[in-house]
């Protein structure tokens, strides 16, 4: 499983998150606050031993107010 977050275009509150099985099929995509970013990031290296592998800075252009995020 591999969780990915990006920032969003225009927006310091939120982040968009993917989900992918083995890195290649996405499972499913969601817009999260950064405060939930900051939890949900902190549980899977705490909690759950996930690796750091990279760090995204490339901006989504999505809506986090659209029913699809």
């Amino acid at each position: 499983m591999v969780v990915d977050f990006y920032p969003i275009k225009n927006s310091t509150k939120f982040m968009f998150k993917v989900v992918k099985f083995k890195g290649i099929a996405t499972v499913s995509t969601k817009c999260i606050t950064k405060r939930d970013f900051e939890r949900e990031v902190d549980s899977r290296i705490n909690g759950y031993d996930y690796d750091v592998t990279g760090f995204n800075t490339e901006v989504k252009n999505v809506n986090p107010m659209s029913g699809a995020c």
